[in-house]
């Protein structure tokens, strides 16, 4: 197998109309100034190709998954795709109307509609606030020549190409930068964002239909990915409930000590790019128990900052971080994402050694002290759906 991806710089936190960076992206595989997406559609089934155009808030771009023999054919049919879409105006109505299909779903699930506005409240006025499907306001009045001129955007910002499976690197690499020649040199930087600043309210209620369940959100921003604490706060994570067990203290406190919830996770960076992430801790509960519910996670984020981790914590976290890591990184399909990824962020994240090196190099008072420095309690802010 290949993999071949080509990730356009830019994505939904770089659009005018919410929906365009979606529309845009997914339109990459609906036809070239070539070929028609029928045609597109049946070439890729008689290679055994798997293709596909998306869109997320970083960056838009295309994906191929083919036959190492074919390596050459996926790399040119990635460049025909990024570099020359047609934006067929009747193929961009169509995904536009199947976006807000998919918007009203979504709004139909309690716990979607509770983590939009808990995005909403953390984010405003960045772009990040809003589903990445956009508006279905901002969708109706999406063309063709707005999804082409987000697309020129995007170009003119820099692109990522990656190419990993069996493969003469140096060959493919002269392929490579040979077929993206038109896109090289200097790009323009990636336009600004506002910055999330939040609706300023520490409490909202989503009214969501439902009498039996309630979702419960909280959280506030934290870092992004090049900040220098994100891997103690990837070690936290897991101490407060990222990990694989029931050990982790927010799921063990809440599940399975006063037995208020079945579904309870807690993560510190939840979304770190180029943009902030953010602690989140979502609780499945009972209406009945949403106070009991609050004053456990307020409680353990308390006795987290006043009396540490222990060092059995310390161990298996950083264990459980370091026995995942190889696993992300098995398959053509999941080298080519974390080569991109490691452009994207400026990080070395395709290093291996690097990756581990960072958790292993942590010691308590380290991972004790970033925990004071950016888990603030007082700052949660909390949304409940019910």
């Amino acid at each position: 197998m290949v993999s071949v991806r080509v990730w356009i710089r830019g994505g939904a936190r770089s659009e005018s109309i919410p929906g365009q960076a979606l529309i845009s992206g997914r339109a990459l595989t609906e036809g070239s100034r070539t070929r028609t997406w029928q045609e597109i559609a049946a070439e890729a089934e008689a290679r055994g190709m798997m293709l596909s155009s998306f869109a997320g808030f970083e960056v838009c771009g295309v994906a191929i998954d083919a036959l190492a023999a074919d390596w050459r054919l996926a790399l040119e049919w990635a460049a025909e795709l990024a570099l020359e879409p047609a934006f067929p105006e009747d193929r961009c109505r169509w995904l536009a109307r199947q976006a807000t299909a998919e918007l009203q779903s979504l709004a139909d699930q309690p716990d979607v509609r509770t983590v939009w506005a808990f995005l909403e409240q953390l984010y405003t006025p960045h772009p990040r606030a809003r589903p990445l499907q956009g508006t279905r306001e901002g969708l109706e009045r999406l063309t063709a020549a707005d999804c082409a001129a987000f697309h020129r955007q995007g170009l003119a910002q820099g692109l990522i190409v990656t190419v990993a499976g069996r493969i003469e690197s140096d060959h493919t690499r002269t392929v490579a930068e040979d077929l993206f020649r038109g896109v090289s040199g200097r790009a323009l930087p990636v336009a600004d964002v506002p910055s999330p600043k939040g609706l300023g309210e520490p409490r909202r209620t989503v009214s969501t239909g439902s009498a039996d369940q309630a979702h419960f959100y909280a959280g506030h921003l934290t870092v992004a990915a090049d900040h220098p604490a994100l891997p103690a706060l990837e070690l936290l994570s897991v101490v407060l409930g990222s990990g694989s067990g029931l050990t982790a203290r927010i799921p063990y406190r809440i599940r399975e000590q006063e037995g208020l919830a079945y579904v309870v996770g807690a993560e510190t960076v939840s979304g770190a790019g180029l943009d902030p992430g953010r602690l989140m801790i979502y609780v499945g509960t009972a209406p009945g128990n949403l106070s009991q519910t609050e004053q456990a996670v307020r409680e353990e984020m308390a006795r987290l900052l006043e009396s540490g981790i222990t060092d059995q914590e310390m161990q298996d976290a950083r264990a459980y971080l370091l026995g995942r890591e190889p696993f992300r990184r098995e398959t053509a399909r999941q080298w080519s994402e974390i080569l991109a990824a490691a452009e994207l962020y400026g990080l070395p994240v395709d290093d291996p050694d690097w990756m581990q090196d960072r958790w292993r190099r942590l010691d308590r008072p380290q991972v004790e002290d970033m925990a004071r420095r950016h888990l603030e309690p007082e700052r949660l802010q909390i949304t409940i759906g019910q």
